[in-house]
């Protein structure tokens, strides 16, 4: 009990003497201060990322008067000029585009892939769809008794398009790397029709309601299909036709266009003078507009719908032209296709092998020489080396990426690292 009275009186002195070290830290023994709230830090807006950030957080250079007003992190990145985004010099190609608008951006679009989403071999996804589509087509040759191979062989032959995938009614070119429409014609926009008589359309396929038009008339496209046929059909919202004039309803005198309204109401709908013409205006336009209805009618019926089709003009074009002769001479080769191939002779995914050109072999295009091909089945995998990471990058300080390296600098590694390690050995000895 003693010593308990010992421990516990210098225990209360040692906390008498910091209650007033703290208040003699705050302003003798003042201890006003103590539940004041900090004055507000000031802020800044980065003019790249948008964030608000501290003062610290900016150099001071980007503060002043011709500064950007950056922080430090967007300071030390590049702007893509296919999205805009902002990455760190290691994250782009060139120092221009990113990964996702280098090679994948127009693939994307064909895949209907997300935005927040990035693919990372999306020409491998789009010749496997090519590719399924294809083996649907056989099974139908079979189903009707075709089996002749030589018969299918004709016939995949007339539908393929050379280095063109098409999906979801949009085109995607690989050796152009474009996306694009399989029509001119888009949801929305305004067509005009140019055949007064019906008996020179052809409306088989077409969903009902058929359109009743004249020719000149212009129509908004509300929805586009596509027949099992391959024509392509449009919906768009039309009055239905009006009834014969011996069966129409008399107006009545007391009908009026109302303001805010460009139409007559019928008689059944007309009001007096005395109500809320206002509101009244407003039930005759939503009447109206529920007096339209939905009709269909053939897309080769309009000016529009008989414009060239974009594939057609695109395989004209001279850019698409110029690819398509290099590689019919052998000169260049599609990164993709040739990652494809090398990824069948050598029994791995085609992911791997496509890194084997952009990571191993530093290839930021889209073509590569044959050459090239020959060079990336000789690359070594760093992660299939019994030497460490640390000591490639003293033995390679010219070479950035170190999950592929070739042979010779492999053999150039592991003299090195065998000499290190005898020399360790003769130390501890």
């Amino acid at each position: 009990s003693r010593h308990r009275a010992v421990i516990s009186t210098r225990v209360s002195g040692v906390c008498t003497a910091l209650l007033a070290m703290g208040k003699m830290a705050f302003g003798r023994g003042d201890t006003s201060n103590v539940n004041k709230k900090a004055a507000p830090v000031a802020t800044f807006d980065c003019s790249a990322c948008g964030k608000h950030l501290p003062r610290s957080a900016f150099a001071k250079a980007e503060l002043n008067r011709g500064g950007d007003g950056r922080c430090r992190d967007c300071g030390q990145r590049s702007q893509c000029r296919g999205c805009n985004m902002w990455s760190l010099p290691a994250q782009l190609y060139g120092k221009s585009q990113c990964r996702k608008c280098q090679e994948n951006a127009q693939v994307d679009r064909l895949l209907q892939t997300p935005k927040d989403e990035v693919t990372h071999f999306g020409v491998e996804t789009a010749l496997r769809l090519d590719r399924e589509a294809e083996h649907e087509l056989l099974l139908a040759c079979h189903k009707c008794g075709l089996c002749e191979r030589m018969v299918l062989q004709n016939i995949l032959d007339f539908l393929r398009v050379p280095f063109v995938t098409t999906q979801n009614g949009m085109h995607f070119c690989e050796l152009c790397n474009e996306a694009f429409g399989e029509l001119f014609v888009t949801q929305g926009q305004l067509v005009h029709l140019s055949m007064a008589h019906h008996g020179r359309i052809e409306w088989t396929g077409c969903p009902v309601p058929r359109l009743t038009f004249n020719s000149g008339e212009a129509f908004t496209v509300a929805e586009l299909q596509k027949a099992p046929s391959g024509r392509w059909f449009f919906r768009t919202l039309a009055k239905p036709p009006k009834p014969q004039r011996g069966n129409e309803p008399k107006p009545s005198d007391e009908a009026e266009i109302m303001p805010g309204c460009a139409f007559s109401p019928p008689a059944r709908l007309a009001v007096s003078r005395d109500q809320n013409i206002t509101t009244e205006s407003k039930a005759m336009c939503t009447a109206e507009l529920q007096a339209f209805e939905s009709f269909w009618c053939p897309l080769d019926a309009t000016l529009e719908g008989r414009l060239l089709s974009p594939l057609v003009e695109h395989l004209k074009c001279k850019t698409h032209k110029t690819h398509e002769a290099l590689i019919a001479a052998g000169q260049t080769m599609l990164v993709s296709r040739a990652a494809l191939k090398l990824a069948r002779d050598l029994g791995e995914q085609p992911t791997m092998s496509l890194s084997r050109f952009r990571a191993g072999l530093g290839l930021a295009d889209r073509f590569c020489e044959p050459k090239h091909v020959e060079l990336a089945a000789k690359l070594e995998r760093v992660r299939d080396v019994s030497i460490p990471v640390k000591f490639l990058r003293d033995v390679l300080p010219t070479r950035q990426d170190f999950l592929w390296i070739t042979r010779e600098e492999l053999w150039e590694a592991e003299e090195k690292f065998e000499e290190r390690r005898k020399k360790g050995a003769r130390k501890a000895s």
